[in-house]
């Protein structure tokens, strides 16, 4: 048996009737559908996606590795997602739609900049004051 009979390159993965093709894990797929389907709650005239549900959900996206896979587009996944999860309301607030995945794009990529930063180097510690520093 060999390596690629054991591995799938692609796996599909759908937890709304379509066939999706993707190359990531379930965590990933089971939080982009979420994040679609607060999506479109939203558009039907729900709560705003920004909130900590969604910054949650963002931060676990991060934490499964979505930034590392190539081509990924967070804004694109979740628009087509929501695309085929509700239909009606995604094609008559399209502009809407664009405007919260957008605003879910650039949260994410705060995140992906906050977390590639290297920490700060420490310099030495600095005496509290002078008598501490001299060995008066």
């Amino acid at each position: 048996m060999s390596f690629a009979q054991i591995v799938p390159s692609q796996t599909q993965y759908s937890d709304f009737g379509s066939s999706i093709m993707t190359q990531s894990n379930p965590q990933i797929e089971e939080q982009l559908s979420k994040l679609a389907r607060l999506c479109c709650d939203s558009l039907d005239g729900g709560e705003p996606v920004a909130g900590e549900e969604s910054d949650a959900l963002l931060k676990s996206l991060l934490m499964s590795g979505y930034a590392r896979q190539e081509g990924a587009s967070l804004q694109a996944d979740v628009e087509s997602r929501v695309k085929q999860l509700c239909q009606k309301p995604a094609m008559h607030r399209g502009g809407a739609l664009s405007g919260i995945t957008s605003n879910l794009q650039e949260k994410f990529d705060e995140l992906v900049r906050w977390e590639s930063q290297q920490p700060k180097q420490q310099d030495e510690p600095k005496a509290a004051n002078i008598s501490s520093a001299t060995d008066a």
